[in-house]
């Protein structure tokens, strides 16, 4: 592995301070956004390999790794949406100094890489969307039917909850039918919520930024027909789809393949490493 220089930093300006990992120290600025659950450690190795010929740095959102949760994300404070995670992230990247760079992002991550590069032009160069959400799906119809029965009961239940001080929703209809994000978000669960029920339609239409849409064919989590819908939204945007490959296609051997993939892109668009 190639030489870089690296640092572990943590934002002090914030009274909930993230924490930031630094490799290389030349070329243009790549931002690297992890996907929900996960830390900044999970896309290291991708970014250990772009480092090579760009200033790399990777950010654990709030509430992840070894950043604070701010007490208005977490469930008694109401939750954030992704507008409230890219404002946090946009503030990062003012106080180190940061006007021009490269998004990547994976899953959570990339919804709130949509949030910027829509609202902040001037200062997104590029995106790279690696098994990104943020887009509604069209459900078969017995699909839609199961969707809406589910929120039915699950409404009357917590209804119930609200009169009775029962717990039937969190000792029934959680346990039976919440994903295993869910299951897991703890003190962050508000915030899951939130950011599953958003639609970035509007917002990845108004992307003008040149986009990377990377996705893997058999992502269970993000299936490829949302990486269609981002490359017909995203006007300037080029989408390539990853036989055998799952929702993280930067796993292991993987991140040498998007790498290449993602240095090509930015090359081809005048984003030159040093």
């Amino acid at each position: 592995m190639h030489a870089m220089n690296s640092g572990a930093v943590l934002s002090h300006n914030e009274p909930y301070p993230l924490h930031s990992l630094t490799l290389g120290s030349k070329g243009p600025q790549l931002i690297l956004l992890h996907g929900w659950g996960r830390s900044l450690e999970a896309l290291r190795p991708l970014g250990e390999l772009l480092a090579k010929d760009y200033r790399v740095t990777l950010i654990d959102l709030p509430g992840f790794g070894r950043s604070t949760l701010p007490p208005e994300a977490s469930n008694e404070g109401g939750g954030w949406d992704t507008l409230q995670y890219a404002t946090r992230v946009k503030a990062w990247l003012d106080e180190n100094g940061i006007n021009r760079c490269t998004l990547i992002g994976h899953s959570f991550g990339g919804r709130i890489s949509v949030r910027l590069a829509s609202s902040y032009p001037d200062l997104v160069e590029s995106v790279v969307l690696i098994g990104a959400h943020g887009l509604k799906r069209e459900r078969p119809l017995n699909e839609e039917l199961r969707v809406r029965w589910i929120r039915l009961i699950v409404s009357a239940a917590k209804r119930i909850d609200g009169l009775t001080g029962s717990r039937i929703f969190a000792h029934y209809f959680a346990a039976k039918f919440g994903s295993v994000d869910y299951k897991a978000a703890g003190d962050l669960r508000k915030t899951l919520v939130k950011t599953v029920n958003e639609d970035l339609s509007a917002e990845a239409k108004s992307i003008t930024s040149p986009t990377l849409l990377l996705w893997g064919k058999d992502d269970p989590q993000a299936p490829v027909d949302i990486a269609h819908n981002y490359h017909k939204l995203i006007h300037d945007s080029e989408l390539h789809i990853f036989p055998h490959k799952g929702h993280e296609p930067f796993a292991d051997v993987g991140s040498h393949l998007m790498a290449n993939y993602i240095e090509t892109f930015l090359q081809a668009r005048g984003i030159r490493g040093a």
